[in-house]
C-alpha cells in the first residue's frame, strides 16, 4: 500500500529505547543508552533508581507489537512515527549490517502497512551505538560519515516502503541536555545537573556535527531520486521572561531562544547560526569555527519538512549557575503542574505562525505534541484510565494548531506523544505519556479517556 504526501496524517509516536526491550538478542549491538542504564551508578544519579529499557513495553515481540497496532487501528490513526535501533541495524555502529535487525523493521513496516497506517521513521532517537560513543560521539567529526552510512543502509532497506524519514529527534535536548547529564553521571559528579558553560561551548561542536550528518543524508536522499521526503525533528520551546521587567532575565530568554529555537531553523534556512549564540560558544570554547563550506551544505541541503516538537514554553530567569546563566527546566508556574512545563497551548499557535512568518512557511508536521499529570490525573475506574488533565491539554492543543493551519501554516499532520507508557529516558518509568495505560509487570495494556477523545477528534477530522 503506498500514500500520497498531500493526505493529513493523523498518528501517535514513540522512540525505540523507550518501547522496544530486546536490548541483547538477534545480534543487536549495546548503545550508550544499554550502557548508562545498566551502570546503577548512572542511572540513580540522574533517574534516582535503576530503571532501564531492557524489557520496556516488549515492542520487539512481533505478538505484543501486533496487539498495539490493533489498538492504534482502533483508535484510527493513519500514520506511526518510531525511531530506529541503529545499534541493531549496525552493532559496531559502521561495517557489518545485521540481517536480524533490518528484518525485525521489514516486517513491522509490513504489518504497519497491512493496518493502513504510515510508518514514518526517525532514524536516530539518542540512542547512539556505544562503539561510537568511546570513539568521542558526536564530537567527533568522523560522525558525519557515520551517519551517513547507516542512514544509506535505511533507505536501501526500507524506502520502497517507507516515505517519510526524519533524520534526528531533538537534537538540543540530546545534545546539550542528556549527554552532559550522562556525562557528569559517569564522572560521578556531585551533582550530574550542575552543566557547565564550557560544557555547552564545546557541545557547540557536537551539535555542529550533527546538522553536518543531517545535511549529508538529505543530500544523499536526494541524489537517490527517491520517492519520499525527508525532514528534521526539532524541540521547540517559546521562552519567556520569568520577570518581565528584569532586564536578566529578559537577558536569559533571549539567549535561551538562540540556542533552543533559533539556532538550527536559521543555519538550515538562512545559512547562518545566530551570531549572539556562536559568540557565547566561542567565549568558553575558542576552537568553536564554522566554515562557509559547512555552512553551503547545510543551507543546500534543507530538510523536505520540518518536525515540530512542542509540549510548553518555558519561562526562563537568570541564574550565574545554570549554563549560559539561563535557567529553564525548573520554572513551572502552574499550580497543577504538567512534568514538562507550564499548559499554554496558544504559544503552539505563535510557535507555528513565527516558523511560518520568519522562514518561508515550511512544510511542518507536528512530531510530538503530549503531557504527564501523574497521578493527580490518573484514575482506574473499572475498564478505564481517566486522566481529564491529558484529554484537555490534546484537545486545546490540537485546536490550536488546525487554526494556525487555518491561518496559513503549511500544516501536514499531528502525532501524539505518546501511545503508550514507556520508558520516559529521565525519569524511568515513573512519568507516563500514552494514551494506553500500561501495566509494566504484566505488559496489560488499558486505553485511557486521552485514547477516546483523540479518537473522536480523528473520526470527526477524517468524516469531513
Amino acid at each position: 500500500m503506498m500514500f500520497t504526501q498531500d493526505k493529513f496524517l493523523w498518528g501517535v509516536a514513540s522512540a525505540a529505547y523507550q518501547v522496544e526491550g530486546g536490548y541483547q538478542v538477534d545480534g543487536k549491538g549495546r548503545s550508550n543508552w544499554d550502557v548508562y542504564t545498566n551502570d546503577y551508578q548512572v542511572t540513580k544519579a540522574f533517574i534516582g533508581k535503576q530503571d532501564t529499557g531492557n524489557v520496556a513495553i516488549n515492542y520487539y515481540e512481533r505478538s505484543q507489537y501486533l496487539q498495539d497496532i490493533a489498538l492504534m487501528k482502533q483508535l484510527g490513526v493513519n500514520a506511526y512515527r518510531f525511531s530506529i535501533a541503529w545499534s541493531r541495524i549496525l552493532p559496531d555502529g559502521i561495517g557489518e549490517i545485521n540481517s536480524k535487525g533490518t528484518a525485525y523493521y521489514n516486517q513491522l513496516i509490513d504489518d504497519l502497512l497491512a493496518n493502513e497506517i504510515e510508518p514514518v521513521v526517525t532514524n536516530f532517537h539518542w540512542d547512539l551505538p556505544y562503539k561510537l560513543q568511546e570513539k568521542g560521539g558526536w564530537g567527533n567529526l568522523d560522525s558525519v560519515q557515520w551517519y551517513a552510512e547507516y542512514a544509506n543502509v535505511l533507505f536501501k532497506n526500507y524506502s520502497d516502503r517507507v516515505k517519510k524519514f526524519i533524520t534526528f529527534n531533538e537534537p538540543f535536548i540530546n545534545i546539550f541536555f542528556i549527554e552532559p547529564l550522562a556525562h557528569n553521571a559517569i564522572e560521578k559528579k556531585t551533582n550530574p545537573f550542575a552543566i557547565s558553560h564550557e560544557t555547552y561551548g564545546k557541545q557547540a561542536e557536537a551539535v555542529h556535527h550533527l546538522l553536518l550528518a543531517s545535511a549529508t543524508a538529505i543530500q544523499n536522499y536526494h541524489q537517490l531520486s527517491l520517492d519520499g521526503a525527508i525532514g528534521i525533528t526539532l524541540s521547540f520551546t517559546p521562552t519567556l521572561p520569568l520577570d518581565p521587567n528584569n532586564a536578566e532575565d529578559v537577558q536569559a530568554a533571549t539567549i535561551f531562544d538562540g540556542l533552543h529555537n533559533r539556532w538550527f531553523l536559521d543555519a538550515m534556512y538562512g545559512g547562518e547560526y545566530p551570531d549572539d549564540i556562536v559568540k557565547l560558544h566561542q567565549k568558553y570554547n575558542p576552537a568553536f569555527q564554522v566554515s562557509i563550506e559547512d555552512m553551503q551544505l547545510i543551507v543546500a541541503n534543507q530538510p523536505d519538512f520540518i518536525g515540530v516538537n512542542f509540549y510548553a514554553p518555558a519561562y526562563v530567569k537568570a541564574d550565574n549557575s545554570a549554563p549560559y546563566k539561563a535557567e529553564w527546566f525548573s520554572t513551572n508556574p502552574d499550580q497543577v503542574k504538567m512534568f514538562n512545563g507550564p499548559v499554554r497551548p496558544e504559544y503552539l499557535y505563535k510557535l507555528l505562525m513565527w516558523i511560518k512568518n520568519e522562514y518561508d512557511n515550511p512544510v511542518i508536521y507536528i512530531t510530538e505534541n503530549g503531557a504527564g499529570f501523574g497521578e493527580i490525573d490518573e484514575q482506574l475506574e473499572g475498564d478505564l484510565v481517566k486522566d481529564p488533565l491529558r484529554t484537555d491539554y490534546v484537545k486545546r492543543h490540537i485546536d490550536i494548531a488546525l487554526q494556525a493551519k487555518r491561518d496559513g501554516v503549511d500544516l501536514r499532520g499531528y502525532m501524539l506523544w505518546s501511545f503508550c507508557d514507556n520508558f520516559e529516558w529521565l525519569f524511568g518509568y515513573d512519568k507516563r505519556f500514552g494514551i494506553v495505560y500500561v501495566d509494566f509487570d504484566s505488559q496489560q495494556r488499558i486505553p485511557k479517556q486521552s485514547f477516546y477523545a483523540y479518537q473522536q477528534i480523528i473520526q470527526e477530522m477524517l468524516g469531513e
